[in-house]
């Protein structure tokens, strides 16, 4: 669903957090949290998608480190997981198995452990997890609370559901497209695979260790509707830079088919709050709006900290990250685009 959509279908359940449920609906977060005791919090989140690669078991780490991608904003530590799994029982279980099986060994990757699930027969795959971390209240990082000169970090390329609908494209299932294919490089996909498929594990060890103020991951809101849901809980602006937002190869000449739907619910969302440069074209605004999957953690630290943190994630394997903007004194929520 759409953000204004999603927001209006919640409504009536903003009122039914208790005095221990201290984030969860109505802040737009990424998780729910629970607070047991003054040491210990869980955290909870559920995340589950259609198949975007053709190989099951590259679907299984998909899924599953986007599910926990959750988890790892809050710098909380996954300890366990439901498998969610819909699927065409004629396909057979041999692929459902290397689904599950991809998930599993995601899961084991982070620390934690599977505990059961459950399955139904359905027309079209779908699979995910509903995981559960542990953190200290005191140590918990949320998508609220930057402050004016804060560094913006971004720790993966965007652009992996512009690269899906090309994928689509090539598979003859986007019929509203008649153009010719995108050109885009063909070692592209397979770097946004492996991108996809990597935790967010070592990025949200690394941002507590240099003094995060807010995390968000990049998702199905795109960039944009992730840093406006930050900006707007923290009461600030935020002003980023084009040129510096990593983004794969080839897709901004795609964006427009490639972000029909989902992109086009994201800009419309967005747009009421954005300044946009008129050097920013709009190709370049919708990739900027482009539904992620397994997307990169958007963290706020302080500027004097900020270079030391993105050195800390390329060396630890998150090469893409890179600063793309600051943190402003101004209007709650908005967003001013530079190229």
């Amino acid at each position: 669903m759409g953000p204004e959509d999603l927001t209006a279908a919640l409504t009536e359940l903003f009122d039914h957090a208790d005095a221990d449920h201290v984030l969860g609906f109505g802040s737009g977060a990424d998780i729910g949290l629970f607070k047991f005791s003054d040491d210990l919090a869980i955290v909870q989140t559920l995340d589950f998608l259609t198949p975007i690669v053709d190989d099951p078991y590259e679907f299984g780490r998909i899924a599953a480190a986007n599910a926990l991608s959750d988890i790892y904003t809050a710098a909380a530590r996954p300890v366990t997981a439901l498998n969610i799994l819909a699927f065409p029982c004629e396909l057979g279980t041999d692929v459902a198995a290397r689904i599950l099986k991809g998930g599993a060994d995601t899961v084991a990757e982070a620390g934690a452990v599977i505990l059961g699930g459950h399955t139904v027969n359905d027309v079209e795959p779908k699979y995910g997890l509903a995981a559960t971390g542990v953190v200290d209240p005191a140590r918990l990082i949320t998508n609220e609370g930057a402050k004016p000169g804060d560094a913006l970090v971004l720790t993966k390329k965007i652009g992996t559901g512009i690269l899906n609908s090309a994928i689509k494209l090539s598979n003859g299932v986007l019929e509203y497209y008649r153009g010719a294919p995108p050109d885009i490089p063909g070692s592209v996909f397979g770097e946004a695979t492996a991108s996809m498929m990597r935790l967010n594990k070592s990025a949200s060890e690394a941002m507590v260790n240099f003094g995060a103020t807010v995390c968000t991951d990049v998702t199905g809101f795109g960039l944009l509707g992730h840093a406006r849901t930050l900006a707007q809980n923290s009461g600030v602006a935020i002003s980023v830079e084009y040129s510096k937002i990593p983004v794969y190869d080839g897709v901004e000449a795609f964006a427009g088919p490639g972000t029909k739907g989902g992109g086009e619910r994201n800009y419309d969302w967005v747009k009421s709050v954005l300044n946009v440069s008129p050097a920013v074209g709009m190709d370049q605004l919708m990739t900027l709006c482009d539904p992620q999957t397994s997307g990169g953690l958007l963290i706020c630290v302080p500027e004097k900290m900020s270079d030391k943190l993105v050195k800390r994630l390329v060396d630890s394997g998150d090469e893409a990250s890179a600063i793309i903007g600051i943190v402003e004194n101004g209007r709650s929520g908005s967003i001013r685009i530079l190229p």
